[in-house]
């Protein structure tokens, strides 16, 4: 089981206050933390940095992602951040393409913060299946191997396509050439999940399990939450879900939690819920295995 650090009458406070939705974290090479958001506020990617997650945060007057690329120039989402073995950063995003639909795409920088450079091209676009958002990285530090995780966009077509989410293994090196066919390893449960599950978070466990962390239901409702599954041993699954979620409305005072990533160590994650009828603001919670 997965709990929460916080206790249940707890009250949490935003850790960013503007409009910051579905938030993911980095502690950079210089120790540095920062964070990433979906388009808003000006600009395509946001931006934010801090000494300590669970303290003061600066949100950035730059855009993390300036240029347009393969995409329509607007609706960026979920941006997901990760050091790769040269000290470069990588960037996973879902583009807007021109004539409609999201894939994903990977952007580069030398420094954390950006500008990032896009890729010609997107790297994950299952159009047959309604594209592809929230792309997440992970290495696994006992295999040396890299993955992008991602939720193929199933409702994009309409309410009742399947929104399963994938694990692609990818260079180590470069993080996109692909290695192999992705995987599946999870897919909605109706009456559990109501129309999608999004917003993967892989995590490995301190004894060699791999935690999954993801959203149900639609982020414009109180329904929107954060599950979590567990794999005993193999990235591939069969990943067994929790017995209840880990954050839901009105746990710890939130109102439609969800959109999380967790640090790449695990312990605490980032994630969004509604401060505002139409603001989504970050927050911050530890989490520990029992």
């Amino acid at each position: 089981h997965i709990r929460r650090r916080q206790d249940g009458t707890a009250t949490l406070e935003p850790r960013i206050g503007v409009d910051f939705p579905d938030p993911s974290i980095l502690r950079d090479g210089d120790g540095r933390w920062v964070a990433f958001a979906t388009s808003g506020n000006g600009h395509h990617i946001q931006v934010a940095t801090a000494d300590d997650p669970f303290g003061e945060w600066t949100h950035l007057d730059q855009d993390a992602l300036p240029t347009d690329g393969w995409t329509s120039g607007r609706n960026y989402w979920a941006p997901d951040v990760r050091q790769l073995s040269d000290g470069s950063y990588i960037m996973y995003f879902s583009g807007e393409l021109p004539e409609g639909g999201h894939c994903v795409g990977a952007a580069r920088s030398k420094k954390s913060t950006g500008p990032y450079t896009m890729d010609p091209k997107p790297i994950v676009c299952p159009r047959d299946e309604g594209g592809a958002i929230d792309p997440t990285g992970f290495f696994d530090e006992s295999t040396g191997r890299r993955y992008i995780i991602y939720k193929v966009d199933g409702n994009a077509l309409g309410i009742g396509h399947p929104t399963p989410l994938r694990l692609q293994r990818v260079s180590a090196k470069d993080g996109t050439t692909h290695i192999g066919d992705p995987v599946t390893i999870m897919d909605r449960i109706a009456e559990e999940d109501g129309p999608l599950i999004e917003a993967p978070s892989l995590v490995r466990l301190p004894d060699g399990g791999y935690l999954l962390f993801f959203s149900s239901h639609m982020y414009t409702d109180d329904a929107y939450d954060v599950k979590y599954a567990v794999s005993q041993n193999d990235i591939n699954g069969p990943y067994i879900r929790g017995p209840a979620p880990f954050l839901k409305t009105p746990a710890l005072g939130l109102r439609g939690p969800g959109g999380g990533t967790s640090s790449e160590d695990g312990g605490f994650m980032v994630f969004h819920a509604r401060c505002e009828d139409r603001k989504r603001c970050m927050y911050a919670v530890g989490y520990g295995i029992m």
